[in-house]
């Protein structure tokens, strides 16, 4: 008779020796209920030794925070009530001297508003562009993979290479947009898009869009594939037309996807550099300056730290600004 005791092993016990395999078996099974009484005897872990456990374990994540995230803030903050005059210059105290002198430039002023009109087109011409080709593409059957793919291929494509494109396109003489206009007999459309000061940060913007708006496009599709179906077929037993189904089922049903794409647009439009340091370089006559590029001109061009870290503190301000009035939109959509 063959008894099994543990995984790997075997008993052997003469056949008729019944009380033999008895015993054996009620002594094996006398051990595991041994085992499971002290199993269940073991202490638990305390909450004191928990938190410490977490504690170490989330170390090393912490120890990067601080040494990444929050030690460049405080450098940041406390460079901006110095002066420094370069890379190589010891600071002085000059306490909140950059900050009237931030308060003095006009160019600050107008590089903040133009920071407002950028996300508003970026808002709405990257996200409204989304929205669009996704209510579009998603009534297709069979061409549909074909044109997500097309339409999210710009994004696929740095910020630096779309500025070169569209900087081309834009060209005055050879640029393919006013050539376009020039040859379906539009030619008094024909601008200097880059050069004028009332289109310059339009123009610019409509780049910087062009290469976000596949990705909210596809955030758009998941939106309204997530939408139940039966909404639709009761709208249409109600008598709904096209229209009245898009404004009482698709948008409601896409609110939560279209605050996420607003969020993501606001962030990405906070970003906005690349593109205008490319295309214009904040020109003409500043007219399509950001905060953020003339962080840039400040710290690496004019050498000014201290004004540059002064400017990095508005940009976080209107960044902590923009969340928490957004945040408040958002809960209040959600009620």
């Amino acid at each position: 008779m063959v008894i099994p005791e543990t995984p790997g092993s075997k008993i052997v016990a003469p056949l008729g020796d019944a009380s033999a395999a008895a015993g054996h078996t009620g002594g094996l099974s006398a051990r595991m209920s041994e085992g499971r009484t002290a199993g269940a005897a073991l202490p638990e872990g305390s909450p004191n030794g928990d938190a410490r456990t977490a504690f170490w374990l989330m170390a090393p994540a912490l120890a990067l925070y601080a040494v990444f995230t929050l030690l460049p803030i405080a450098a940041t903050f406390w460079l901006s009530f110095n002066s420094s005059a370069g890379f190589n210059t010891s600071a002085s105290f000059v306490g909140v001297g950059n900050y009237a002198k931030a308060a003095q430039d006009p160019i600050v002023w107008k590089s903040l508003v133009h920071t407002f009109l950028w996300l508003a087109y970026h808002v709405v011409m990257a996200g409204g562009l989304g929205l669009l080709l996704a209510l579009a593409v998603s009534t297709l059957r069979i061409t549909q993979v074909f044109f997500r793919t097309a339409f999210f291929l710009p994004h696929l494509v740095s910020l630096a290479v779309v500025g070169v494109i569209w900087a081309n396109i834009y060209d005055p003489f050879f640029g393919l947009l006013n050539t376009a206009l020039t040859r379906v007999g539009l030619g008094a459309f024909t601008q200097g898009w880059l050069s004028d000061p009332a289109l310059v940060l339009f123009s610019v913007n409509v780049a910087s869009s062009w290469q976000g708006f596949g990705l909210y496009m596809l955030l758009f599709i998941a939106g309204l594939q997530n939408i139940d179906h039966s909404l639709y077929d009761a709208a249409e037993v109600d008598g709904a037309n096209a229209f009245q189904k898009l404004i009482y089922v698709t948008l409601p049903g896409l609110r939560e996807v279209t605050t996420f794409v607003v969020s993501l647009a606001m962030i990405n439009g906070l970003k906005g550099f690349a593109t205008v340091f490319v295309m214009t370089n904040g020109g003409p006559f500043y007219q399509s300056e950001l905060i953020t590029t003339y962080i840039y001109r400040l710290a690496f061009q004019s050498q000014d730290h201290g004004l540059a870290a002064v400017l990095c503190i508005l940009l976080s301000l209107l960044a902590i600004a923009i969340t928490i009035v957004f945040n408040r939109w958002r809960a209040r959509l959600s009620q």
